[in-house]
């Protein structure tokens, strides 16, 4: 039987009495990306924080080609340190670190490769991303935004996981940066075969890279659909959302 590479089922999460998701059920199969949309506040970060092991879930199940992921958050770290990639907003870059250093990182510490191993890996993570040898030994603080976005991907392909989760990737970029890591997003996944979720507010984002597009609002998942099927929803909550960006194109 082949599994979905990542089974979300029955998810559920509060702070006090504040429900921020609400029995959240997808899937997701090798080499798809899913892109999660809502307002801020909707649960989306937590969502992916919860399948990465950095929050635990109140309820419910996640499963890794139909093995149950340990919920406990503690445990789940470890066990999605080598599986699961997590692209940050700010890119979270190591600030002392050089780029190449910064992207030999995982291969070293986490799959306990040699230093030299480990760095030959990290050239090949870049040279397939496009990142100049000029910038190989500069430190994040010498680096644009959106160069920066592009070694943390490098960063996380470089440990060769099964899934890729992208927070927010296109917030501070201009449009004509957002589009070009749009591109570099679909395509990374699409040639090493990985699984992306990724969570934006960026409509214009979600249909480049969006496999399949699903929609959090107060916690519930509303709508789930092809790229295709979005503006044609009939859900008030999801045209409300999208309105800004089909009264601009």
């Amino acid at each position: 039987m082949k599994y979905p590479r990542i089974e979300v089922r029955e998810l559920k999460k509060s702070f006090d009495e504040n429900i921020i998701l609400d029995h959240i059920n997808f899937k997701v199969h090798v080499g798809e990306s899913l892109v999660i949309i809502g307002a801020s506040g909707s649960g989306k970060s937590v969502l992916t924080k919860c399948i990465v092991g950095l929050s635990k879930p109140d309820d419910g199940d996640i499963f890794l080609d139909g093995h149950r992921l340990e919920t406990n958050s503690s445990h789940r770290k470890s066990e999605a340190a080598n599986l699961i990639s997590y692209v940050f907003q700010n890119s979270a870059l190591f600030d002392s670190l050089t780029v190449i250093e910064n992207i030999s990182f995982g291969p070293q510490f986490l799959n306990k490769q040699s230093k030299r191993v480990a760095n030959e890996i990290a050239r090949e993570s870049m040279i397939k991303l496009d990142i100049h040898p000029k910038f190989w030994p500069m430190y994040p603080n010498e680096l644009s935004s959106s160069s920066r976005k592009i070694v943390a991907i490098a960063r996380a392909l470089a440990v060769k996981p099964k899934i890729i989760i992208f927070d927010e990737p296109s917030t501070g970029l201009d449009i004509r940066a957002s589009r070009k890591l749009d591109y570099l997003i679909r395509d990374s996944v699409k040639n090493e075969n990985i699984t992306a979720i990724t969570i934006t507010h960026d409509i214009n984002s979600a249909l480049h890279i969006a496999d399949s597009i699903a929609m959090l609002h107060k916690g519930k998942l509303i709508w789930s659909g092809e790229p295709s099927e979005l503006k044609k929803s009939d859900r008030e909550e999801v045209r409300r959302f999208i309105k800004p960006f089909l009264t601009s194109t």
